[in-house]
């Protein structure tokens, strides 16, 4: 029987556009046969990684001895450790790593791709490029950065306005980009929860002629009720959910009718939440998109049944020794078990981070 032997740990961060970095912590799980299992998470917090190190090395330990292809058993069990409720989103996002890893173990078992171990029938998923927009840019870098991003391959992109403060400020933005790229590229807008919710239908209703795909976390994610009236007087698609870690922040949501669609991040407990979380967004109607970890999410939009689309950023891709590539909009997955994901050691080595 296989079981899990040993494991590794790194912490890497990884330049991606200019001044800014990707910060990861990487997991790599071996088993007695040789396979090796692959997890990471995306830290945006310096200040917490030697915490969720120290945590994700002891939450690891508990997976030796045990068979990959208990991955839901094992999930529960360590998300029933008995953590107190403020440390709850450290727990999760730990497990969401090992999950990750195992989930990609269990796939290599049997010698499959992720997706068509979940039910995925395609190997072609739509996604959008989600960096080098940022609201601090001009006019001319956006639209140039924009344009980069069809010459790469892309069809839709996002863009933020988090620091934007006026509705003429916001529609000289977006139509100096809907210029750029056309009408034919999707494009998405994040203000990063930092506007009011007056402001937002405000705004977005003058935004309404450039036909976003989505408005993205334009107020506090934990503010259903202005979520709610948001995309109660909008057309545009109105998304959120990055943030929520558990089944009731998913529940207020879509109880209040608050989203048109939602956005499940990897770290709500790994794969097996993601699986869980997507059936329950499906039954209010809506669909899903992945938030970061790319490699990963793609996978999984590929096999649930109500997919939307995923977030392309590349701040990862250099551990790795090849990535899938993105083709008229969409990302093709390789034929490869498990996550057809290989680390790199150079890269592993050349990027390592001490906190």
């Amino acid at each position: 029987m296989t079981q899990v032997a040993d494991f590794d740990t790194w912490v890497v961060r990884i330049p991606y556009e200019e001044g800014r970095f990707g910060t990861h912590i990487v997991l790599r799980l071996r088993t007695d046969d040789g396979l090796q299992g692959v997890g990471y998470v995306s830290n945006l917090t310096l200040w917490s990684i030697k915490a969720q190190r120290e945590a994700l090395e002891a939450l690891a330990q508990r997976v030796i001895g045990t068979n990959p292809i208990e991955v839901e058993s094992i999930n529960t069990s360590l998300l029933r450790t008995g953590t107190r409720p403020q440390f709850g989103g450290l727990a999760r996002s730990v497990v969401s790593v090992i999950d990750t890893a195992l989930w990609d173990l269990k796939a290599k078992m049997f010698g499959v791709p992720l997706y068509r171990l979940l039910g995925g029938g395609s190997n072609q998923v739509p996604v959008y490029a989600s960096w080098n927009l940022w609201w601090q840019y001009d006019l001319k870098t956006l639209a140039d950065h924009a344009r980069e991003h069809i010459d790469r391959g892309f069809r839709a992109m996002k863009y933020r306005m988090g620091g934007i403060t006026t509705t003429r400020d916001a529609v000289e933005r977006t139509r100096a980009l809907r210029d750029a790229v056309g009408l034919d590229v999707d494009l998405l807008v994040d203000m990063n929860w930092s506007w009011s919710t007056n402001f937002t239908i405000e705004t977005g209703r003058a935004l309404e002629e450039f036909g976003l795909f989505w408005i993205e976390d334009p107020i506090p994610a934990d503010d259903y009720d202005g979520l709610r009236d948001i995309s109660a007087a909008l057309a545009t698609r109105v998304i959120a959910g990055e943030t929520y870690d558990t089944p009731k922040q998913f529940t207020e949501v879509l109880h209040r009718r608050a989203l048109d669609d939602v956005i499940v991040d990897l770290e709500v407990g790994g794969i097996t939440q993601f699986l869980k979380v997507a059936n329950l967004v499906e039954a209010y109607g809506l669909k899903v998109a992945s938030h970061t970890c790319t490699e990963v999410g793609t996978h999984l939009i590929a096999a649930i049944s109500n997919p939307l689309t995923v977030e392309y950023l590349p701040w990862a891709q250099p551990i790795f020794e090849h990535v899938p590539p993105v083709k008229d909009g969409k990302l093709i997955l390789s034929d490869a078990p498990g996550l057809g994901l290989e680390l790199s050691r150079e890269a592993l080595a050349k990027y390592a981070y001490e906190a």
